[in-house]
């Protein structure tokens, strides 16, 4: 009793071992795979990848409504080509602003610098000083020193500030710097630079807050978000920046009008004529001026078209401002986090399922997701990456197919070796190739259509006289018809050492075999050859032909042979049992169908009369030859098409 205590107890622990150890490694493998999926997108490794997604989204998105507040004065072709080279007399400017002011325009934002004095700066100053409403720009240079931060972008270096004469009289100012992406688009911008322990507001930003009423010195930074005058909360990422919300192609958002054509126009209605444009439309309007000539420097790719003004980037993050229409982006761990949920859903989905099926399904979460974001991004202005999980479920089902496909592979190999071991075990029960009796020479060969055959064959001496041969072929390949192959070999050895009539073994083998296959059944012709009569008693269950040689008249006869019903199909049946004669030179030629069934790389089979011709042409050797000759022939027709059937054949002869 102590010693099977002691011995379950050691099992025990040797089971619970082995199954902590599988399933510890398991744990490991999906630990160290979310980790990875974690780092990946933290760290923004396919970063590139997911700014394209984020361009297409962008560009399948409908354009955005945007406010009729906002008009874009360019100075495009036609206004350098009318009014000379750029840039422009600041006498213009201070033209235009006087128009703009005299036609009740609420601001004006310009997009040019002025750092450097003119001729022509006194009328420009006494223009600002008598409108009160322009905002004009700075610059600075680097202005992403702390992009990847959750601090404000700084600066150690102003590259145009705007001349003081020209400051004092101004609305409000701001910095026009942007974020370049790797790929050269123009995404983001900072919504403020730190330079000398100052912030500077980006200039629609500043702008825009005055057109709202708030105070855009007061400023709180929170984690992804900016809040103003403790009422107004913008969304950011790292470094403070802003994702700007384009609202579409430069010609498909916002009302342009011409710079020279605004001027000309005052002009015509100075001089009595009627103007091009009502100029009465500008009333209570937001204009942003600036510069969009054809191959200018102020041209940039964007996510929606590859050569846009940044003109129109001004005016899209004052609209999104003051529509309170932002892109937000989820960030590095949100990101992240999903990556996983995504990678656990696919792992799961493709362990669960077969690979198509499993195939077609990531499919269907991949296209769900990805509409998902997309969905997310145009009705929500929410910023999810769609490449990585993407990528993350393509390669989930590969490595899961990987895996499954070794791990099958291993299974095979294993089911190789023991269909190996079998087809050893089934060799070893059956006779010899080649077999001499009291005069009788036989040769035989099967060569199986899988590892192991379902036909079967035996040669049994039963008494001095007396040769026994069985050839049959069970329904069904493979491991199931070798099975039942074997238990009929084994059976078929018993009773015909217990009976020497033909008809009698097949009946007792019948009954044996009768219900214990289901949906099986099998086929064979036993043949006794009694040498001391010179002849051959003949039974058949469901199995033909037999072809006889007959050395006397060099003619091969098939033997009219009383078949009944396969084995195990109707369990009361009686087999008849017919004669025929045998003399020297003879020869019997059993097969299965495997045999004339044989087909070629064209589908052909090799057909009975074939086997004839066959048999024909080597009947004058000896049984071993005319064995090895079938078996050649048989191999050449069939050459490289792959064997549908067992193939099986026994030649026997009356030596001369």
């Amino acid at each position: 009793m102590y010693k099977f205590k002691s011995l379950f107890y050691v099992s025990s622990l040797v089971f619970f071992s082995d199954l902590k150890k599988k399933i510890s490694i398991k744990f490991l493998i999906i630990f160290f795979a979310c980790l990875s999926v974690f780092l990946l997108s933290y760290f923004r490794v396919f970063n590139n990848y997911e700014l394209i997604f984020y361009d297409l989204k962008l560009i399948l998105r409908p354009s955005l409504p945007v406010s009729d507040k906002i008009i874009i004065i360019e100075v495009a072709d036609d206004t350098v080509k009318n009014l000379g080279k750029w840039p422009l007399p600041r006498d213009f400017h201070g033209s235009l602003i006087r128009v703009l002011k005299e036609y009740g325009v609420k601001q004006i934002i310009i997009d040019v610098l002025f750092a450097e004095p003119t001729l022509n700066d006194e009328m420009f100053r006494a223009a600002l000083e008598e409108s009160g409403n322009v905002y004009l720009p700075v610059a600075f240079y680097p202005q992403d020193k702390n992009k990847k931060t959750q601090s404000f972008a700084e600066s150690e270096e102003m590259i145009s500030d705007i001349r003081s004469i020209f400051k004092i009289h101004v609305a409000g100012y701001g910095h026009i710097n942007t974020f370049i992406d790797s790929d050269g688009k123009v995404r983001r911008i900072p919504l403020f630079i730190k330079y000398k322990d100052k912030l500077f507001p980006h200039l629609s930003l500043a702008a825009a807050c005055n057109y709202l009423g708030l105070k855009v010195d007061k400023v709180l930074l929170k984690p992804g978000t900016i809040i103003i005058d403790d009422k107004l909360s913008i969304p950011v990422s790292s470094g403070a920046s802003f994702l700007v919300n384009y609202p579409a192609k430069w010609k498909d958002s916002f009302l342009h009008l011409s710079y020279f054509e605004i001027l000309k126009a005052y002009s015509d209605i100075n001089k009595g004529k009627t103007p091009y444009l009502n100029l009465s439309m500008l009333k209570d309007k937001i204009c942003f001026v600036g510069l969009t000539a054809t191959g200018t420097s102020d041209l940039r790719a964007i996510p929606v078209e590859k050569s846009y003004p940044m003109l129109g980037l001004q005016a899209s993050v004052f609209n999104s401002i003051i529509q309170k229409k932002f892109i937000r982006d989820i960030g590095a761990c949100a990101n992240a986090l999903i990556g996983i949920i995504i990678f656990l859903t696919s792992l799961s989905l493709c362990l669960k399922f077969a690979p198509l099926k499993a195939f077609l399904i990531n499919i269907a979460l991949g296209a769900v997701y990805f509409f998902g974001t997309f969905i997310f991004l145009m009705y929500g202005g929410i910023l999810i990456d769609s490449f990585f999980p993407l990528f993350i479920i393509v390669i989930t089902y590969s490595a899961s197919g990987i895996y499954k496909f070794l791990r099958e592979e291993r299974k095979r190999q294993i089911l190789e070796n023991e269909l190996d071991i079998a087809r050893t075990i089934q060799r070893s029960f059956l006779p010899q190739a080649a077999k001499e009796f009291n005069g009788i020479a036989v040769a035989s060969f099967m060569q199986a259509a899988k590892f192991v055959a379902g036909d079967l064959y035996d040669i049994v001496e039963l008494d001095k006289n007396k040769l026994g041969i069985l050839i049959g072929d069970v329904s069904g390949k493979g491991v199931s018809a070798a099975l039942i192959m074997a238990q009929a070999i084994s059976q078929f050895r018993i009773f015909c050492r217990q009976n020497s009539n033909c008809s009698t073994v097949l009946n007792m083998l019948n009954k044996e075999l009768y219900g214990k296959f289901q949906g099986s059944f099998v086929t064979c012709l036993y043949i006794i050859i009694d040498i001391s009569q010179n002849l051959l008693h003949i039974s058949s269950a469901g199995h033909a032909p037999l072809f006889v040689y007959k050395n006397s008249s060099r003619k091969l006869i098939d033997v009219d042979l009383a078949a009944g019903f396969p084995l195990g199909i109707i369990e009361e049946v009686s087999y008849e049992e017919v004669r025929c004669t045998i003399g020297k030179g003879d020869k019997l030629f059993l097969f299965t169908d495997g045999l004339y069934e044989a087909r070629n790389s064209k589908g052909e089979e090799f057909g009975i009369e074939n086997v004839k011709k066959l048999i024909l042409q080597n009947a004058s050797l000896d049984t071993k030859t005319i064995n090895e000759a079938i078996r050649e022939n048989i191999l050449k027709f069939s050459d490289s098409r792959e064997q549908h059937d067992d193939i099986t054949f026994i030649v026997a002869g009356k030596e001369l």
